[in-house]
């Protein structure tokens, strides 16, 4: 049996990640006349990503037995721990931020770094970031508060 590990470890961390938001989204009101209410996007968003992390999980295990006399070792993959693990750190950052600055103030950042992160770095490719960053901050506020009647922090 064979194990990727840095994508067994990240699974089980959005798994764990994606429970304890459940459980924290138990506590939200759902007094509403509404027939979505206000936990149906989250409940959505964290049932797609506990799936994702449950298939994740299961791709990274590899029960083929590894060629006879070679046992292949991994080597080390910088970028794609950088690009795990950097974008989990931005995660948690932003859920931090959420309570104390506000949904726009901490998710244009959010957005924008992890554009920045994941994609190419020049200046054209920046300034479409930002566009995107705002057009998607603002955009989904517009549809959550005059559409749904869901405010957002």
């Amino acid at each position: 049996m064979r194990v990727k590990t840095g994508d067994f470890v990240m699974a089980l961390v959005l798994l764990a990640v994606t429970a304890a938001l459940y459980h924290q989204s138990t506590t939200i009101n759902t007094a509403m006349i509404y027939a979505l209410g206000p936990v149906f996007f989250p409940r959505i968003i964290m049932a797609v990503t506990g799936l994702l992390s449950v298939v994740l999980i299961v791709q990274s295990v590899s029960f083929k037995p590894a060629a006879a006399g070679k046992r292949a070792k991994q080597a080390f993959d910088r970028e794609g721990f950088i690009y795990r693990w950097g974008l989990t750190a931005l995660l948690v950052a932003y859920l931090l931020a959420l309570p104390l600055l506000g949904y726009a103030a901490a998710t244009i950042p959010f957005l924008f770094a992890g554009m920045a992160l994941l994609g190419p770095r020049k200046y054209k490719d920046l300034a479409i970031y930002a566009t995107v960053s705002l057009g998607i901050t603002f955009g989904l506020q517009f549809i959550f508060a005059t559409l749904l009647k869901l405010f957002l922090p």
